[in-house]
């Protein structure tokens, strides 16, 4: 797991190259809001941030003083500066079938999987319920699966199968195979853990209340 001094200097780096773009050309691929000498809104998450990028890179949630943190601002600088106008094709892949994806799949599998199956796998309706208060779509698959705009050119599926007397909870994560254009295999990894803890997050809060 990265540490905090490694998300700094990939944010720093990916300031660096930022800088050397054009924010209305990277706005017009990334499917952001160009707001000219203000810099442009990435949606993320179902949320907007706003992006400065001259003379330093600055990433702010729009609507709010909470600093936004150093994960999601890597995130967002990296799918800035990964995207392109490659339309989703519609076809599914696993993490394992991204580039270099086997390297960090054990990873992947505790920072995401793992939790997700492990919050809701005996609690679909509640899933659904959190995840539809993120802005989430019902898809054909699996017992419960949900469909999240992560980014504006970026989706993910999250399928989850209940258990019964026999078998347990089983889960998986699908992506549209563009996203291997889009981000390296850490950050898929990073961005998947981000919405299964956002969801865990309001499922708490939901079974608490």
């Amino acid at each position: 797991m990265a540490r905090i001094d490694d998300y700094k200097e990939a944010f720093r780096l990916a300031g660096i190259e930022l800088q050397k773009r054009d924010p209305a050309a990277l706005a017009r691929v990334a499917g952001a809001e160009f707001c000219g000498e203000k810099g442009l809104v990435v949606p993320f998450l179902g949320a907007g941030y706003r992006v400065e990028i001259h003379p330093e890179t600055k990433i702010e949630k729009v609507g709010s003083d909470e600093e936004v943190a150093l994960p999601d601002k890597v995130l967002i600088a990296h799918y800035l500066l990964g995207a392109s106008e490659r339309k989703s094709s519609g076809e599914l892949i696993t993490f394992r079938q991204v580039p270099d994806g086997h390297f960090y799949f054990d990873a992947f599998q505790r920072r995401a999987r793992d939790p997700f199956v492990n919050f809701f796998g005996d609690t679909g309706a509640l899933f659904v319920q959190c995840a539809e208060m993120m802005g989430g779509v019902p898809v054909q698959n699996g017992d419960y699966g949900m469909e999240f705009g992560v980014f504006p050119r970026i989706k993910i599926q999250l399928v989850l199968w209940s258990g019964d007397e026999e078998f347990p909870p089983e889960a998986t994560i699908l992506f549209d195979e563009s996203i291997q254009w889009l981000l390296p295999a850490e950050d898929i990894a990073v961005m998947s853990g981000g919405l299964v803890y956002r969801l865990i997050g309001l499922g708490r809060k939901i079974k608490g209340a």
